[in-house]
């Protein structure tokens, strides 16, 4: 009889462990897809700030272009 209550507690204090685990690895995973998003978001930004520049040069030139050259 008491080996059984112990195999019981046992086996709970296990799934306890267990799920508790399981929550620790969800929360990481969630986590990081935060992170990585962020992250793909920052890209994003600085890519278009780039992209952005490179019009308005392009524009500044063809606008010195058109009033030096007439």
């Amino acid at each position: 009889m008491a080996q059984k209550v112990w195999s019981g507690l046992f086996h709970r204090q296990h799934l306890i462990t267990h799920s508790k685990l399981h929550q620790v690895q969800s929360s990481c995973v969630k986590q990081e897809f935060n992170s990585s998003k962020q992250a793909l978001t920052a890209n994003n930004r600085r890519l278009g700030l780039i992209l952005l520049s490179i019009a308005i040069v392009f524009f500044i030139g063809i606008v010195m272009k058109r009033s030096l050259l007439g």
